[in-house]
């Protein structure tokens, strides 16, 4: 269970912080993939919201194994 934990954290905290360093060169690819409309919908305000929500989610699996480890 630790190294999911492990790796659950590296990936979630990796990948928010590209999408918050580089949210205009996502969101065009977004918008290129997906057509204009449903394209559109992806700005570089939503990408780094969804980096935010994807760097929580690493924290918190990292918070995790650290109290699980401390539990023992």
């Amino acid at each position: 269970m630790g190294m999911f934990f492990v790796g659950l954290a590296v990936i979630g905290v990796t990948w928010g912080c590209i999408l918050i360093l580089f949210p205009k060169p996502i969101a065009r690819f977004a918008r290129k993939v997906q057509g204009e409309f449903w394209g559109g919908q992806f700005t570089p305000e939503l990408t780094r919201f969804v980096g935010c929500g994807f760097v929580l989610g690493g924290v918190i699996a990292a918070a995790t194994l650290v109290a699980e480890f401390l539990r023992r």
